[in-house]
């Protein structure tokens, strides 16, 4: 599933190539037929991400929102666009004008994509926790919510009502950085340790929005053990067999449906997470 470093880099790229200009809005798949009718001529006001959510905005106060689900992607075209496959839910072009180029941007693959106002734009928002790649991120709002519950550290992470955006494949490499063992309840987490926490989710999903992928490893250290260097040494703890760090072996288990990544001797599980473990 996209993380939210990707749907910040695909509203970045569609503000730079769609704002301000009339775009043609087509629906091959059919699915979006209707909505691509009313915005079809509009122009595009501006692109911006929230989480694992994209809005794009248009003129008539109109909102589409997109989630990307496990398998959406966009994929963009510049000059000539080819026939689009009939998989495409959303096709928006924008021809050449003066020194713009022409350009296709096509949606496949996303569970969501609907037309809405900003009024219902706004109540979804309230349902989402703070963004870390957002300037108005609030820190402190997602500690009062780790510390209001006991729940496992590695759970609360996943729920976007808490922090917008974190993923997997993050939740799994920030904890391991600052030594937390994923089940240890989130309202023993105490300020120092939040804070390094945080710091270290900004740090690794800013990179990733740089970078266009999600790659963790500070450059220069060592490779991985098992691996060598190359593009599977890109994580510490996530789908490894072997710690980086100390060579002891990986614990996987399933949290939040999906898979978890421990090191038990870089992150020491702890009485209270040895509790969760033997629910």
């Amino acid at each position: 599933m996209p993380e939210g470093n990707t749907v910040h880099r695909y509203a970045l790229e569609h503000d730079e190539a769609l704002r301000g200009r009339r775009i043609s809005v087509t629906s091959p798949q059919g699915r979006f037929s209707q909505e691509a009718a009313e915005l079809d001529g509009r122009r595009f006001l501006r692109a911006e991400a929230w989480g694992k959510h994209l809005f794009h905005f248009w003129q008539g106060r109109l909102v589409v929102h997109v989630h990307l689900g496990m398998f959406g992607r966009f994929t963009r075209f510049d000059g000539e666009a080819p026939e689009p496959r009939p998989t495409v839910r959303m096709r928006l072009a924008a021809g050449k004008r003066a020194a713009r180029p022409a350009v296709t941007i096509d949606l496949a693959g996303a569970p969501a994509c609907e037309l809405m106002t900003t009024e219902r734009r706004r109540s979804l928002l309230a349902r989402l926790g703070p963004d870390p790649l957002r300037g108005d991120a609030d820190p402190e709002r997602i500690w009062s919510a780790l510390r209001a519950r006991d729940r496992p550290i590695g759970d609360a992470l996943l729920d976007q009502r808490v922090i917008a955006g974190v993923g997997n494949i993050y939740r799994n490499e920030a904890l391991f950085l600052t030594a937390i063992h994923p089940l240890r309840p989130s309202n023993t987490i105490n300020r120092r340790e939040w804070l390094l926490l945080w710091e270290t989710i900004l740090r690794l999903m800013r990179r990733g929005l740089r970078q266009g992928r999600i790659a963790t490893v500070e450059p220069g250290e060592t490779p991985h053990r098992s691996s060598g260097r190359g593009p599977r040494d890109a994580f510490y703890v996530y789908r490894r067999e072997i710690c980086r760090r100390c060579g002891a072996r990986i614990r996987m288990f399933p949290l939040s449906g999906r898979k978890m990544f421990a090191c038990e001797k870089c992150q020491p599980i702890g009485r209270a997470a040895r509790r969760n473990r033997d629910k």
